[in-house]
């Protein structure tokens, strides 16, 4: 497997919390949009339903400290690394 940076976070960005349970994943500002987002700490494309559903709502508890109630979006489309799963949050008139 190539490299991927997503499974070798580095901690140059601000991170806001990391996970090992009920499962490993992490929450950090993207280092290519300044969004927050949520990484899972297995590398793979589809989290199960409840991993998505569990990493959105703690991704959401960011966002509306960051960006105001009802003034995020979730954006679970993996644009620069399509291979390991990630969600970003972003402010609602983001355009990308």
């Amino acid at each position: 497997m190539a490299k991927c940076d997503l499974c070798e976070l580095k901690e140059y960005t601000p991170w806001y919390a990391s996970f090992t349970l009920p499962f490993k994943f992490t929450l950090l500002d993207c280092d290519s949009c300044d969004t927050p987002m949520a990484v899972l700490g297995e590398h793979r494309k589809a989290p199960t339903d409840e991993e998505r559903a569990f990493m959105i709502e703690a991704l959401s508890l960011i966002a509306r400290k960051k960006y105001g109630d009802g003034e995020f979006i979730i954006d679970d489309v993996m644009r620069q690394i399509p291979d390991h799963c990630h969600i970003h949050v972003r402010p609602k008139r983001w355009r990308g």
